[in-house]
Formats: C-alpha cells, sequence, structure tokens
C-alpha cells in the first residue's frame, strides 16, 4: 500500500512539474509587449505593472506548488 501512495504522490508531482513548466511561460508575451510599450499613457502603465505583478505572483504559485509536492513526496518513509 505504500508502494501505491509513493507511486501516486510521484505521478502527481512529476505532472505538477509539467503543468508549472507549461505555463510559467503564460504572461510573458503579455510582458514583452508592455516592455516594448505595446499600450502607452497611464492604462497602459497600469496594465503593464499589473501584468508584470500577475507574472511575478504566477512565477511564486508555481513554484510553491512544486515544491510542496516535493516535499510531501520526500516525507514519505523510505520503502523497506
Amino acid at each position: 500500500m505504500a508502494d501505491l501512495d509513493r507511486d501516486a504522490l510521484r505521478a502527481a508531482a512529476e505532472r505538477i512539474q509539467r503543468l508549472s513548466d507549461e505555463h510559467w511561460w503564460a504572461l510573458t508575451p503579455s510582458c514583452r509587449l508592455m516592455e516594448n510599450d505595446a499600450w502607452v499613457g497611464p492604462a497602459g502603465s497600469r496594465f503593464g505593472e499589473q501584468v508584470h505583478a500577475d507574472q511575478r505572483e504566477l512565477h511564486e504559485m508555481l513554484t510553491q506548488a512544486v515544491q510542496s509536492a516535493n516535499q510531501k513526496l520526500a516525507s514519505l518513509p523510505d520503502r523497506p
């Protein structure tokens, strides 16, 4: 039973890592456009600040999810 739990948790941790890798760059195109002045003026500045803040938050959340899954996996007792 412990092997089944470990295997399930390992699969979940791997899936979390894959999803993190897949979505890490989701806001990069928007951030780059804003860095290249795609939208200027006060509304553009607010949007640029918000999209960069959203990107930082996304990266923090993805990093935390991967770390949490890996810590949980590492906390399981070794196989007999």
